[in-house]
């Protein structure tokens, strides 16, 4: 699965001349925690985060009163506190390469680039479960069975065909490396018509 099939392209932006105020009152209307700073031909510049604009906010310990603290957060601007060294993908990145970029660097968001550096789109933690859901047939009525298999040319081929002999369609499929030479092979699928006997088919094999 590619970035653009997961990516909203409808993206909140913000430019780096506004002020913190503006960012805030942003992030608050749109629910946004983290928002793409572009300039005016959407070449990215950076992003800022809810943390970002918190930080130049003063402490609620401050004196201050609400429109002393709303005035000094209308002098600070975006590029003043926004991460200028932005993370970014492309369309055609995979989904494996936006989750591992998001695990590596905990950020719940990435900017989608052409090869201009101009926004196309955004991917969130959120689109990034949505197409996990997918692939894994999460969201289909199906059976995971977990079969233990040593790694061998043709053990897949070998599972595949008793669930191909009693015609039944594989959902989704995945492994898990067991770091001994061995892997989890999950394959999802649907048995509500076919019965459980492939299961045992498999217990015969040897697995």
């Amino acid at each position: 699965m590619l970035v653009r099939e997961i990516m909203t392209t409808n993206v909140v932006t913000i430019g780096e001349d506004q002020t913190i105020l503006e960012a805030q009152e942003l992030m608050k209307s749109t629910d946004f925690r983290r928002i793409p700073v572009v300039d005016d031909i959407k070449r990215v510049m950076g992003i800022i985060t809810d943390g970002d604009a918190g930080r130049a906010s003063p402490s609620e310990a401050s004196t201050l009163s609400r429109y002393e603290a709303n005035y000094l957060l209308s002098r600070f601007k975006v590029h003043d506190v926004m991460t200028k060294n932005v993370i970014t993908v492309r369309a055609d990145s995979t989904l494996e390469d936006v989750a591992l970029l998001m695990y590596q660097h905990r950020i719940s968001s990435v900017p989608v680039v052409d090869d201009r550096g101009c926004l196309t789109g955004l991917v969130t933690d959120s689109d990034v479960f949505r197409g996990l859901v997918k692939i894994f047939g999460i969201n289909q009525p199906c059976t995971r069975i977990t079969i233990h298999v040593k790694n061998e040319v043709g053990v897949l081929a070998k599972v595949a065909q008793e669930f191909a002999e009693r015609g039944i369609s594989i959902i989704a499929l995945t492994t898990e490396d067991q770091g001994d030479g061995s892997y989890h092979l999950t394959v999802a699928a649907d048995l509500s018509q076919a019965g459980l006997d492939v299961i045992e088919a498999i217990r015969e094999d040897g697995y």
